[in-house]
């Protein structure tokens, strides 16, 4: 496992994200989605977009992109760098935005990923990620299925909240 920051996106940092979703997706998204996205960061951990970089000696590797709402986070996007997959970077970046999801106290965070993509889907099982659903035809470039994926963080959040909200028993 390689050893990266955590680090709030920034503007400065778009054109290297372009890079990695240029190699990596048939549809990537475009500069102007990133910072319609980068537009709607409430900051804290209020609702709207969060999206933060994995950087490695200077270098940005990866980046995860996440929607609070109410009482869960939608994952929109997380990748790594070819060069750089199967070294500790997208794990270390959805522990993150776990990590994250909890100190906001949600409930749950979903996904959708292509039917196709059966590395991705060993990926989120191994976080305890769950298949509840499937949406046919969804990605418009290809047609393909997308599979929905959920994490209950329940357990978590409730005993962060009761941690919390229970007096010191010393």
């Amino acid at each position: 496992m390689i050893e990266v920051k955590i680090e709030p996106l920034k503007a400065s940092h778009i054109s290297q994200i372009l890079e990695i979703e240029e190699t990596l997706f048939p549809t990537p998204w475009t500069r102007g989605m990133f910072e319609q996205e980068l537009a709607e960061d409430p900051g804290g951990d209020g609702p709207g977009s969060h999206a933060f970089v994995a950087m490695h000696r200077g270098r940005l590797v990866g980046y995860a992109l996440a929607w609070f709402v109410e009482d869960g986070v939608h994952l929109m996007n997380i990748a790594v760098c070819k060069e750089l997959q199967r070294k500790g970077v997208g794990r270390i970046l959805l522990e993150d935005l776990i990590e994250r999801a909890v100190a906001a106290k949600k409930l749950v965070i979903i996904l959708e990923v292509r039917a196709g993509n059966k590395a991705a889907h060993e990926f989120y099982t191994r976080f305890m990620f769950i298949r509840y659903g499937v949406r046919r035809g969804y990605y418009a470039d290809t047609h393909e299925d997308a599979i929905l994926m959920a994490l209950d963080l329940t357990e978590l959040t409730e005993g962060r909240r009761r941690g919390k909200e229970e007096p010191n028993a010393e």
